[in-house]
């Protein structure tokens, strides 16, 4: 098939996701999820994504997929199950044994922090480390187990039950790893992907084992928010109506919390701001367009380099930004996957003729930004440019 050809082919099937936006991160992730999920639903057939100029904007434009608005809701709706309606009887066990292990964490961290002020060094901290902190650490261990044994049983994908955050130990991390291998199949491995783009069980951070999370992971339990929790709160709150709006609609966000903090507009500093964020004008979000970022996030994987983790399209030099490209030909999910982890889209400096000639029409660039000092701060990305 020409050139001529192909173009006319892409022009009889296809439909425009009219409410998102590729030079926005939240928007191009969403683009991305759609496109997952899709592709999910028939292996036979190939759905493809592309982007169009439209508005002043990129927008993506899904290929070979055969159904109205409604039909793409729909089928997205069912495909993430949503709304999730969780066994009643298993998330009271979920709830309950989440609060018995909330409690001996409080005690731990507390106990964590009356260590330290006694200002001990050496053997004498050690030792009372021991006596204080070790009998603590061992009643909190078969609580942690019995909750995510509950919370696996209650979730709608092996990947949430990992806890409420990014926070789990490698050894965990690889538990879920190893039964999400176990389950999955060349037709159904959205788990063991989206659990490869949350981290790797060899990288962890400090002393602790704990995983070392994707840098996409902007919500770590400021305001009461996680990132995993959140994502199964959207599960159940998003529904194909919510998902007909946010891909097809260009509406102002008008939901509260429950955000991954994708989007940069929801970046409320004072330096940003005409007047004081935490009383007016607070930031709104889509619960729709979060989730649909969220599955979009399975095309992302981390693995471990000789410097920790590093994660698809993210340079970290001399701060964490990432970018990504917007093509203009169909590309099925395994090329996109491709594209998206080509080196050239992260060299320091991105040639246009040599991105031109794998299709990429523009290539876009948003920095990670931290707000505030841990535990009460943000992580926002800054407004996206062209940077090629």
């Amino acid at each position: 098939m020409n050139q001529h050809q192909d173009a006319a082919s892409e022009g009889k099937d296809e439909i425009l996701l009219g409410g998102l936006d590729g030079t926005n991160p939240l928007g191009f992730l969403a683009a991305l999820g759609t496109l997952s999920l899709l592709s999910d639903v028939d292996q036979t057939a190939t759905v493809k994504l592309a982007w169009k100029a439209h508005d002043c904007l990129w927008v993506p434009s899904i290929q070979g997929f055969g159904q109205d608005k409604k039909g793409v809701a729909r089928v997205v709706a069912e495909q993430l199950r949503c709304p999730f309606q969780p066994d009643e009887l298993k998330d009271q066990k979920r709830s309950m044994t989440q609060d018995a292990h909330e409690v001996v964490k409080k005690e731990l961290k507390e106990a964590v922090e009356a260590v330290k002020g006694l200002g001990l060094r050496g053997n004498a901290r050690k030792a009372e480390e021991e006596k204080t902190l070790a009998p603590i650490r061992k009643k909190l261990a078969p609580l942690r187990s019995a909750w995510l044994t509950a919370l696996r049983d209650s979730v709608p994908s092996l990947e949430l039950s990992l806890g409420k955050h990014l926070s789990a130990s490698c050894a965990e991390l690889r538990e879920n790893l190893l039964i999400g291998l176990e389950e999955a199949s060349e037709a159904a491995r959205t788990a063991i992907d989206m659990l490869s783009a949350f981290g790797s069980d060899v990288c962890s951070t400090g002393k602790t084992g704990q995983m070392q999370a994707t840098p996409f992971c902007f919500i770590t339990g400021s305001g009461h928010q996680y990132f995993l929790d959140t994502a199964r709160q959207l599960m159940e709150k998003v529904d194909a109506e919510r998902l007909e709006l946010a891909l097809f609609s260009r509406v102002e966000p008008s939901d509260e919390t429950l955000s991954m903090r994708w989007n940069p507009q929801e970046d409320r500093r004072y330096a940003v701001m005409w007047s004081d964020p935490g009383k007016v004008d607070k930031p709104k979000t889509n619960w729709a367009t979060n989730l649909l970022a969220y599955r979009g996030l399975k095309l992302f994987s981390s693995a471990p380099c000789f410097r920790g983790l590093r994660t698809t399209g993210w340079r970290f030099d001399p701060e964490p930004t990432w970018r990504w490209p917007i093509w203009t030909h169909g590309l099925s999910i395994e090329v996109t996957r491709s594209l998206l982890s080509h080196p050239l889209l992260v060299g320091q400096a991105p040639k246009r003729n040599l991105l031109s000639a794998l299709g990429v029409a523009a290539l876009f660039e948003s920095s990670r930004v931290q707000v505030g000092n841990p535990p009460l701060h943000k992580v926002n990305f800054t407004p996206a440019y062209q940077v090629a």
